[in-house]
């Protein structure tokens, strides 16, 4: 029977320096904290995170980023200290365009043309294309080489479930890299996922947190 289900040590040892990680959630809502510790215990450094905003403040706040690629640094002041410290590198993208450029990443198309942003100081440095007589900002796809997702319920392939906030930027990031690791409410024997209650098909997904193995 396929199985991607893995321990704790195993999933640690996924992680070294100088990696690109997005991690899903936004406010801590849908945020795979388990996932985030695992990276914390490896010891890996001089990572880029790409997120909705600092739900991986865990990892931000103890000097493991070099940069950071978000839309919202929250409200919190010890994040906020953090983020505008200069410490480490950050470029903000408004909500909706990083989760599309997420999106685009995931399906393999290379950036998107928006105008949020057009005649500001979010065009800078950016590739301006007309197009049907409109301009649009060029925005480029992102991709990462780890995902670290929070789900429901996944079974033992990685089909994977998800409720309420945890649909935030899971599911999308869930498709944008190499390696998609899921930690989950609930692992269930494959078959008790109907097709048409799947959000994420396990062909996406690389490796499921067991707690018990």
């Amino acid at each position: 029977m396929i199985s991607k289900r893995f321990s704790k040590d195993e999933i640690i040892a996924q992680f070294h320096d100088g990696q690109t990680i997005m991690t899903g959630g936004f406010a801590y809502h849908g945020s795979p904290d388990l996932l985030i510790e695992c990276v914390l215990e490896s010891g890996a450094r001089h990572l880029t995170n790409i997120a909705l905003d600092v739900s991986a403040s865990k990892l931000m706040l103890t000097g493991r980023f070099d940069k950071m690629i978000i839309s919202h640094a929250g409200q919190v002041k010890e994040n906020l200290d953090a983020v505008s410290s200069g410490d480490f590198e950050v470029e903000f993208c408004p909500m909706g365009t990083l989760a599309e450029r997420i999106r685009a990443g995931g399906v393999g198309v290379g950036g998107i043309l928006v105008k949020t942003g057009f005649g500001t100081v979010a065009e800078k440095g950016k590739e301006i294309i007309e197009f049907q007589g409109e301009k649009y900002i060029l925005e480029s796809a992102l991709t990462a080489d780890i995902a670290l997702v929070k789900a429901t319920t996944a079974d033992y392939y990685g089909n994977l479930t998800y409720n309420g906030t945890n649909l935030n930027s899971n599911p999308i990031i869930a498709q944008a890299a190499d390696k998609t690791i899921v930690q989950v409410d609930r692992i269930v024997p494959i078959g008790e996922i109907p097709p048409e209650g799947c959000t994420t098909p396990g062909i996406f997904v690389d490796m499921i947190l067991d707690p018990e193995l």
